[in-house]
């Protein structure tokens, strides 16, 4: 049995596999639609929609736990024209539902499997059939399309038991940046550039 990582799975490996390849999966595309409330973020209100040019700096140096609410990390949306690059895990003979039922604990704060082919950036392997957790829309932790903005400041202010929403967005996009030099994911990279202005703003202001 082989399972598809395309988010955290690509970096906090906390699972025994016997064999990891790179490589792609089509007709999606990857997207920080699902809202998180177990691992980067809490149970709770979203705040009201802000840009980042309507929220003054010196409001960012003051959320307190008022302000908890879901994180956002990334589920899979249907696109006819959609590549997303990760990594694929052969779990131990013997033992794959042991580590399948760990998984889908992992991941069960609103994921479903499903199955796809999965295409090695190796073109001398062949592609295969993987298993896939994904948040569909239906699903109560889904929060779908938003704003850039918007969900950069989410995920700038969210924090969850397994910690804040900004590591594992930078997690995410440095290993996809390291794994696949080539992909230019604009959604994830967008993203991590506007969480990082916003680090950047606040780390200028406790300076003054």
């Amino acid at each position: 049995m082989w399972v598809f990582g395309y988010g955290s799975l690509i970096w906090k490996v906390d699972f025994p596999y016997q064999d990891k390849l790179v490589g792609y999966i089509t007709g999606y595309s990857r997207r920080f639609w699902q809202g998180s409330t177990d691992h980067r973020g809490v149970p709770g209100k979203l705040p009201p929609p802000k840009s980042k040019t309507s929220l003054p700096l010196l409001l960012l140096s003051t959320i307190t736990t008022e302000h908890l609410h879901p994180g956002r990390v990334v589920t899979l949306v249907e696109d006819p024209g959609g590549c997303v690059w990760g990594v694929a895990y052969r779990l131990p003979a013997g033992k794959e539902e042991e580590v399948k039922a760990y998984l889908d604990f992992r991941e069960k704060g609103g994921y479903r499997t499903t199955t796809v082919i999965f295409y090695p950036k190796d073109p001398t392997t062949k592609p295969f059939s993987v298993l896939l957790y994904i948040g569909t829309c239906d699903n109560p932790n889904y929060l779908g399309p938003a704003p850039l903005e918007d969900i950069a400041e989410q995920i700038f202010n969210a924090a969850g038991p397994s910690g804040r929403n900004t590591e594992y967005l930078f997690e995410l996009a440095n290993s996809i940046r390291n794994l696949v030099p080539e992909d230019a994911d604009e959604h994830l990279f967008s993203l991590e550039k506007l969480v990082k202005d916003r680090l950047e703003g606040k780390q200028n202001l406790n300076c003054l």
